[in-house]
């Protein structure tokens, strides 16, 4: 049986965002977001641009303190613009990449 997540209301105080290659049309990549803490997977949103992560943010990201993602400009941008100074971590595994690739 095909598991949904839970309607998320309010995100927690930590989160972590990636893309990933999904399977919509809306964009060639769609963006989840999990809890940074549990690493529950919170939401999926159709496709990684400013204005859906902004809107997404805007309904839902009222608590959120600190977010981990990767250093994509995008990202930091819309989260930065809606949430204002969030303590913003750089995941390892993009971060080791960049250093050594």
């Amino acid at each position: 049986s095909a598991s949904q997540l839970k309607e998320v209301e309010k995100l927690p105080p930590v989160i972590a965002i990636d893309e990933y290659k999904g399977d919509t049309n809306a964009g060639k990549y769609q963006l989840i977001i999990a809890n940074g803490e549990t690493r529950e997977p919170l939401d999926i949103l159709p496709n990684r641009s400013v204005s859906t992560i902004k809107k997404y943010l805007r309904e839902k990201g009222s608590e959120v303190q600190l977010v981990v993602m990767d250093m994509s400009h995008a990202f930091k941008s819309a989260v930065q613009k809606v949430l204002g100074s969030p303590i913003i971590v750089a995941d390892r595994f993009h971060f080791s990449r960049y250093i050594h690739w």
